[in-house]
């Protein structure tokens, strides 16, 4: 937290076996070294990129350093996790309590109709749930009830058998109607396929301009003739078929196509119906056979009682049910659907917030402000490649340069020269970014012998200027932009380079700390000298 750094994770994508990352300190100092082997490096752009795992690590993190990452990201998604978990919680509730919903209501349309064939009711279609108990209780409750004729409650059960075996033939209609549906539908793929070849075939007719019937003048345009070629004007011994009946055929394949294309939804959408009308048959009938089961298992255990407590028996019976029955099992479900309804919407607008392409989209747009500054420094410093854009590819952990030609990698452009240019451009241009935007990363990047390919001899590394014209003009040009970068950002950013320019340039010794030169060294010779028993 000195630095800034706030809580954030970074989790990789599902199925991933990664662990989540979470940036910190060490991660941002990767971003402000470069050692002598890597800058000069043209397939390594970051500190310590090549060791194992480390370039995963970098990809994982420098969005965040960057900005790309939202504040409370870390929040949003333990948040976004218990919201998971609720709507997860909450599904599973919701679903048992419906069932047992949709099971009571089936139970009680038996008792209905077992009641109304007991004469304990006068009507045989059942009312809406809460009218339906308060009747029953009425009923079984009632201090005396009518006893109904054993020959009417014979024939109000073999009404009530009746109708189930008409509600099992309906289901079976049903079915039958849903089962053409969908041999029709595998028919009509593959005659589609077959109208559409035929189709294809008809029309590169039109790429003949034949003409739209066969009434021209076949004297004086004797291709027009079915017994010639219109394309060789050989004779044929078979004459083809007329120009006007090949357009009638496509119009009528192209018809009969267009009519199974126009068919599908409606298909559909019958399907949709015959599934609903199924469901409700199921449900129908489910209720008549127990209301049925539930009559010849009472008529049995009541056979050897009077008339009198026949009716009680079933009564009882009957209470016992209703009593057994969930209570405001209505209200319970609507309530536990407002609850996963909330929790549902919670969840997608968490994941809203943390949508993946938003984040890619704020991450393009901040490395296209950090491609400005590489592109403007690159054509300063003279890199090859310069003409286009340059930019950063974090999928690649390296520099791009877009030409006419298409995208050019680092590690396709050749020299040194260029491979330490573009390390510094890059390097510069997100420090840069990080003062400007107040990122968490250190004020400080180090740079170990920058200009090592300019220096190709021990006589320019001890004098500090290289030999030849080109060279010390490059080196200038690097320090140069250098120095006037850190100029702009001070006093919130500081560079240290170690290394063996010695520029005359006022601005540069202005800026130069410690020359160590003739003899004067990072490590005092009389520290090494000195004897091992003084050392301590």
């Amino acid at each position: 937290m000195i630095i800034g750094i706030e809580e954030n994770l970074h989790e990789p994508p599902a199925g991933s076996a990664r662990y989540a990352v979470e940036a910190h300190i060490g991660h941002a100092a990767l971003l402000c070294l470069q050692r002598q082997s890597e800058i000069a490096d043209r397939d390594l752009l970051f500190h310590r990129q090549g060791d194992q795992g480390m370039a995963q690590t970098l990809k994982d993190t420098i969005p965040y350093f960057i900005g790309a990452v939202p504040r409370d990201q870390a929040l949003k998604r333990a948040q976004l996790a218990a919201a998971r978990r609720e709507l997860r919680s909450t599904e599973v509730a919701y679903r048992q309590t419906q069932q047992t919903s949709q099971a009571a209501d089936a139970s009680l349309r038996a008792l209905w109709r077992e009641a109304y064939t007991l004469g304990l009711v006068d009507s045989e279609q059942p009312p809406d749930r809460a009218n339906m108990i308060g009747h029953l209780y009425s009923a079984v409750t009632a201090i005396s009830a009518p006893v109904t004729p054993d020959r009417e409650t014979a024939d109000r059960v073999s009404a009530l058998q009746r109708d189930r075996d008409d509600l099992r033939d309906r289901l079976r209609s049903v079915m039958a109607e849903r089962e053409v549906l969908l041999q029709q539908n595998d028919t009509e793929t593959g005659f589609t396929g077959a109208v559409q070849i035929q189709t294809a075939r008809l029309t590169s007719l039109n790429l003949l301009a034949l003409p739209a019937d066969d009434n021209g003048d076949t004297a004086t345009n004797p291709r027009m003739e079915p017994s010639v070629c219109p394309l060789c004007a050989s004779i044929l011994s078979e004459p083809d078929p007329k120009p006007r009946e090949l357009r009638q055929s496509l119009k009528r394949l192209s018809e009969q196509l267009s009519a199974v294309n126009a068919a599908r939804p409606a298909r559909r959408a019958a399907l949709g119906a015959l599934d609903e009308q199924a469901a409700l048959l199921r449900e129908q009938l489910k209720a008549a056979e127990s209301a049925i089961r539930s009559l010849t298992a009472s008529q049995s255990a009541a056979d050897q009682l009077p008339d009198s407590a026949r009716l009680d028996f079933t009564r009882g019976r009957i209470h016992a049910t209703l009593t057994a029955l969930p209570g405001n099992s209505g209200t319970e479900l609507a309530r536990l659907r407002q609850r996963y309804e909330s929790a549902l919407m919670r969840v997608q607008t968490l994941e809203a917030e943390l949508d993946p392409a938003e984040e890619r989209e704020q991450l393009t747009s901040r490395l296209v402000a950090i491609s400005q500054d590489m592109t403007t420094w690159a054509d300063r410093l003279e890199l090859e490649h310069r003409s286009g854009s340059v930019r950063l590819d974090l999928n690649r952990l390296t520099v791009v340069t877009d030409t006419e030609q298409g995208p050019a990698p680092l590690f396709r452009i050749g020299s040194g020269e260029n491979w330490i240019g573009y390390h510094l451009v890059a390097h510069l241009a997100l420090h840069r970014y990080f003062v400007r935007q107040n990122r968490p990363v250190p004020r400080l990047l180090m740079l170990d012998q920058p200009t090592q390919v300019w220096y190709r001899s021990e006589v320019d590394q001890n004098t500090g200027t290289p030999g030849r014209d080109s060279d010390r003009e490059a080196v200038t040009r690097l320090f140069r932009l250098i120095y006037e970068v850190v100029a702009e950002l001070a006093p919130h950013m500081q560079m240290i380079v170690c290394d063996h320019a010695n520029l005359p340039e006022d601005w540069f010794q202005e800026s130069v700390q410690h020359n160590w030169r003739g003899g004067e060294k990072l490590i005092p010779q009389e520290w090494i000298d000195r004897p091992a028993a003084t050392q301590n």
